[in-house]
């Protein structure tokens, strides 16, 4: 199985960049990991987290996620 950590992997994210990317991609589509990674909709992520162009992407719902990742609040283990 293809994992967001391997697509952020294949694009050599930067370790802050791959943490926020996974955390992102798991917040909104933990059930469907697979599938996104699959479908090539995880690379069209990777994509925009790449020209730094995530929150111009997102819906509310995702700028609300990005916001609670960037203030520091949120813990990925």
């Amino acid at each position: 199985m293809i994992t967001y950590e391997d697509i952020a992997d294949k694009n050599n994210m930067r370790p802050r960049m791959k943490k926020r990317f996974v955390a992102y991609m798991r917040l909104r589509w933990s059930d469907e990991e697979e599938l996104q990674c699959q479908t090539g909709y995880a690379q069209e992520w990777a994509d925009r987290f790449l020209s730094h162009d995530e929150y111009g992407c997102s819906d509310g719902v995702g700028q609300e996620i990005l916001a609670e990742i960037d203030s520091g609040n949120f813990k990925q283990d």
